[in-house]
């Protein structure tokens, strides 16, 4: 980490053991800002845990996951977030993971805890709803307005069709990169990279660790495929409905905003009747 980085990340730990949690975040993110550290991230979703901000910490866990697959204490932090939530059954796996990289009495606790539990739909909707309101609206619309800003930015310079620089990826590491540079990019060019990838290899290829910003940029691109017949609804359907068989769809799916619900829905409008059934049920767009 670089000299900056790494005395924001002291001076957030400082302010974290004296319990300013506020701004331990701020300093956290701050140095982020500067260079992307799982530490700093892990150490950003325990201050979010502290402050009960079960959302942010999951989101903060998922990129430090992206960063180091093994770090323990990142899958134990997103585990006691996704127990806060309701989603029993997802922490569970969290712990079973933890467990076999650094045991320890507290993960053996909490498995116990944990044993047999399921997934409580209707706790992770109430919950779900009220940090919608209260917390994580803020982080929605303002990753909007940035993705807005770049997609803006690019039209205006008319980049062509630059997706066909990317290979079709076989790590998470090489898609994940791909993502941060496609995301300069309208959204309909991830689409058309997105749709390059095997449907056969998604959960694979993404396991535990795919993030609802990307799902969110997918729909959004997927739309404007269709609307200007770039690609075929058989081609979208196929894409749809193998995404909803990747670990953890479940919660990718709660943190959908009402935007990207709207696009799915107008999705469907351009599939076979069998198959904007089963997305609808799968994306839960029968509650809206």
């Amino acid at each position: 980490m670089s000299k900056e980085a790494v005395r924001l990340k002291e001076e957030g730990n400082v302010c974290f053991r004296e319990k300013r949690y506020h701004k331990a975040i701020e300093l956290y993110s701050q140095s982020l800002q500067v260079e992307q550290s799982a530490t700093v991230l892990a150490n950003r979703a325990q201050s979010h845990l502290n402050l009960e901000q079960w959302a942010k910490a999951i989101m903060d866990c998922n990129r430090a996951l992206e960063i180091d697959s093994k770090m323990e204490k990142v899958l134990y932090r997103r585990a006691q977030a996704l127990e806060k939530i309701g989603l029993k059954a997802s922490a569970h796996k969290d712990l079973e993971r933890c467990l076999e990289i650094a045991p320890s009495s507290a993960v053996k606790a909490m498995i116990e805890k944990l044993a047999n539990k399921q997934d409580a739909e209707v706790i992770v909707c109430l919950v779900w709803r009220k940090v919608m309101r209260y917390g994580l609206t803020l982080i929605s619309l303002k990753l909007r307005s940035i993705f807005h800003d770049k997609a803006q930015s690019s039209e205006d310079a008319a980049v062509p069709n630059e997706v066909t620089q990317f290979r079709v990826p076989t790590t998470l590491r090489q898609f994940s990169k791909d993502y941060r540079e496609l995301e300069r990019l309208p959204p309909e060019n991830f689409a058309k990279y997105f749709l390059s990838i095997p449907t056969t290899i998604y959960s694979s290829l993404f396991g535990e660790l795919m993030e609802t910003e990307m799902v969110s940029r997918l729909i959004r691109g997927l739309i404007k495929l269709l609307e200007s017949s770039s690609v075929t609804a058989a081609e979208v359907s196929e894409c749809l409905l193998h995404l909803a068989d990747v670990p953890r769809f479940e919660l990718l799916v709660m943190f959908l905003g009402d935007d990207e619900k709207k696009d799915l829905a107008s999705i469907c409008l351009h599939l076979t009747e069998s198959d904007a059934v089963f997305i609808r049920e799968k994306y839960h767009l029968e509650d809206e």
